[in-house]
């Protein structure tokens, strides 16, 4: 189950992107693309009433991005430049973890702090929207579908990423109840988490092959930035209208404290520690790369001792 569900997240993220896409490179559409199948694993997991997976999805493949995926970007194109178009988006992903900590605090995500990281995303988007105007975009050449046919196609991607979540969240749950002894949290991480962050690894490859890795730096920035300031917030929501449907009135969605300690903080540090490159002060080479790939071993590990002692 795990293994249809991954093929289908990619198949439905890869596609989905270079659609959304179109013939100009747009980090937000691509985020958007990469980012719908995640999206679609969160809500499955909401639905069968598993918030913790929910939020292990969104701070992993959060963590993911800028440890793993980072890392990976500074071995195949080391010491690149980084353009200043696309670095003045990178210190967005500092406020937006600085929320998601703050609103751990309680032990909880209410609908208060649901719509506080709401308003932050807007504002975001607000800044991002300025930022973007008035630079110009790398147009690809590639010939565009007809409309019926890109539609059906980004149908088709929906449905592959729905099918592929349900498949990927049923066999997190076969795996944890086959092997005891390994917590799901720690599958979600340790597997589904970089399944769901493998297309845009492929897509940073031949970005990097173009010496455009900072522009793929971004993107991944624009899918943190998705999934702290919309996808959290929704998930929030939708614990409510959840468990409102079934005649249970349940309070706000849990904030486990392995997810808060771990996750979040390393969200934090993660973001901080990106402000010199983004300000220009330092150049990620190899040895960066090879060290964020190493920290994002190191969380798996954390996460696992976390979830066995909890």
């Amino acid at each position: 189950m795990l293994l249809i569900g991954a093929v289908l997240l990619y198949v439905a993220s890869r596609v989905r992107s270079h659609i959304l896409a179109g013939t100009e490179f747009s980090p937000g559409r691509r985020a958007l693309g990469n980012w719908f199948p995640i999206a679609a694993a969160v809500l499955v997991a909401v639905a069968m009433r598993r918030g913790d997976w929910a939020l292990s999805i969104i701070f992993a493949t959060s963590v993911g991005c800028l440890s793993l995926l980072l890392g990976s970007i500074c071995i195949m194109n080391p010491g690149s430049a980084a353009m200043a178009h696309s670095r003045r988006f990178w210190p967005f992903a500092l406020p937006a973890a600085l929320m998601a900590l703050l609103a751990g605090f309680a032990g909880n995500l209410s609908w208060r702090s649901a719509l506080a990281l709401l308003i932050e995303g807007g504002a975001l988007l607000l800044a991002w929207r300025e930022i973007s105007a008035g630079e110009s975009t790398v147009r690809e050449p590639r010939n565009d579908e007809a409309g019926i046919f890109r539609t059906i196609n980004l149908a088709l991607c929906i449905l592959m990423a729905v099918v592929g979540a349900i498949a990927g969240d049923f066999g997190i749950g076969r795996i944890s109840r086959d092997f005891s002894g390994v917590a799901d949290t720690t599958t979600l991480v340790a597997v589904l988490s970089p399944i769901l962050i493998l297309p845009m690894l492929s897509g940073a490859a031949a970005l990097a092959r173009k010496n455009r890795a900072s522009e793929a730096v971004t993107s991944a920035i624009a899918v943190v930035l998705l999934n702290i300031c919309l996808l959290l917030p929704v998930a929030a929501f939708l614990w409510y209208a959840a468990h409102a449907v079934g005649g249970n009135l349940s309070g706000p969605l849990p904030f486990g404290w392995v997810t808060w300690r771990v996750d979040s903080v390393l969200l934090v540090v993660l973001s901080f520690a990106l402000l010199p490159a983004a300000m220009g002060r330092w150049t990620l080479g190899r040895a960066e790369g090879l060290a964020l790939i190493a920290v994002y071993g190191v969380y798996v590990l954390m996460e696992a001792a976390g979830s066995l002692r909890s």
